[in-house]
């Protein structure tokens, strides 16, 4: 089946699931997660040869996830006239030229430059993968491949983790390396599926995006300012403040991503149980707890154990988000891309701000405010309520 599939093919084979170019398109998302991730574990470690502190953290972390957030517009729009499996692979070859960027840069502006390249291509996937990851499914199976999906995001995270901690003990660059080479791969993957969905190429570009305000943002923008910004300096907070060693607290974070698998899988069958809206209020209610653990306690090995947690159960927040989201709008690229591009740029804002007044007042206060964000998810009110 060919590209410009009759509209009348297309209906059937969305009818019925087409699950090896579904696992294609969940490999891309695992690698260029990685990518995405390797930054926080292993800043502590580069950042010394870098020549950057708490601010450049910032801006670094700044610097990522608005990237990703100006590529998921252009992914939107780019769906318009190509099909999706052509911006998937060119959403690899650009974070496959960010990673090699980074693994070889020799100073601050060069690595913040490569930088720009793996969010970019982390921002022009998304939307492209959820398009194709909603169609590939099926009617039937949307839930449960959301669900899958995401547990391939948590993969990459700790694939990004466990990278982190090999070159903290061998050479931070080879992290990089390794996962250039995975999204080179990833991309030959993508490339020849053959069907494959495209944006609705009529009416308005962002058509669908006041469907997505409300409920779905508000879950996906807690989601990406915790992810993107607050656990983003857990590595970062483990060695300043509890001054662990850079490989322990890469491992510290490698582990809250294992464990992001089972959280995210839990959160998926609350949401099939109860609703998406309350199962986002039972994650707000938990990773606020979790949060304050976190940043308060006083033992080490508790705070750490919060920590971890949050790490974990943050990741449940985005299966839920897409859930609300794609069931509102379907194939539109312009609205999914703008609804993506929403919670990313709250997390690059936040990255930003968290690097400058950590600075400015200490890291400790700092993550205790805004790991308690989590709460305002806690007035969320389904439909009827």
């Amino acid at each position: 089946m060919t590209e410009t599939t009759a509209p009348a093919e297309a209906a059937t084979q969305d009818r019925r699931p087409r699950w090896l170019a579904f696992l294609a398109v969940c490999v891309a998302y695992l690698a260029t997660t990685t990518g995405e991730s390797l930054l926080a574990p292993i800043y502590p470690v580069a950042a010394p040869e870098l020549d950057l502190d708490l601010t450049g953290a910032g801006v670094a972390f700044f610097t990522l996830a608005f990237s990703i957030a100006v590529a998921n517009i252009v992914s939107g729009v780019l769906l318009r006239s190509m099909a999706a499996n052509r911006v998937l692979a060119l959403a690899l070859v650009t974070s496959a030229a960010g990673s090699a960027a980074a693994a070889t840069a020799q100073g601050s502006v060069r690595f913040l430059a490569a930088q720009v390249l793996v969010g970019a291509g982390a921002g022009l996937l998304y939307p492209a993968a959820i398009m194709s990851v909603g169609v590939f499914a099926g009617d039937n199976r949307r839930g449960f491949a959301m669900a899958v999906f995401g547990v391939f995001f948590s993969g990459g995270l700790t694939l990004a983790a466990v990278l982190a901690s090999v070159g903290s003990n061998v050479d931070w660059r080879l992290s990089f390396f390794i996962g250039s080479v995975l999204t080179v791969v990833a991309s030959l993957g993508v490339w020849p599926i053959a069907g494959s969905p495209r944006s609705e190429q009529h009416g308005p570009l962002f058509a669908g995006l006041r469907a997505v305000l409300g409920a779905p943002t508000a879950v996906g923008v807690v989601g990406g300012i915790s992810q993107y910004a607050t656990v983003s300096f857990f590595p970062v907070f483990a060695v300043t403040v509890w001054e662990l060693t850079e490989s322990r607290a890469a491992l510290a974070l490698a582990v809250g991503r294992v464990l992001s698998i089972p959280a995210k899988l839990i959160s998926g069958a609350l949401a099939d149980k109860a609703g998406p809206i309350q199962a986002a209020r039972a994650n707000g209610l938990l990773l606020t707890a979790v949060g304050a653990l976190w940043a308060l306690s006083p033992n080490v090995p508790v705070a750490v154990a919060g920590g971890v947690a949050f790490t974990a159960v943050v990741s449940g927040l985005f299966p839920l988000a897409n859930l609300l989201a794609f069931e509102r709008v379907g194939r539109k690229g312009g609205a999914l891309g703008a609804f993506r591009s929403l919670q990313l740029g709250a997390g690059a804002v936040a990255g930003f701000v968290i690097g400058l007044v950590a600075e400015a007042a200490g890291l400790r206060p700092t993550v205790a405010v805004v790991s308690l964000l989590p709460v305002v998810l806690l007035t969320l009110r389904r439909v009827g309520e």
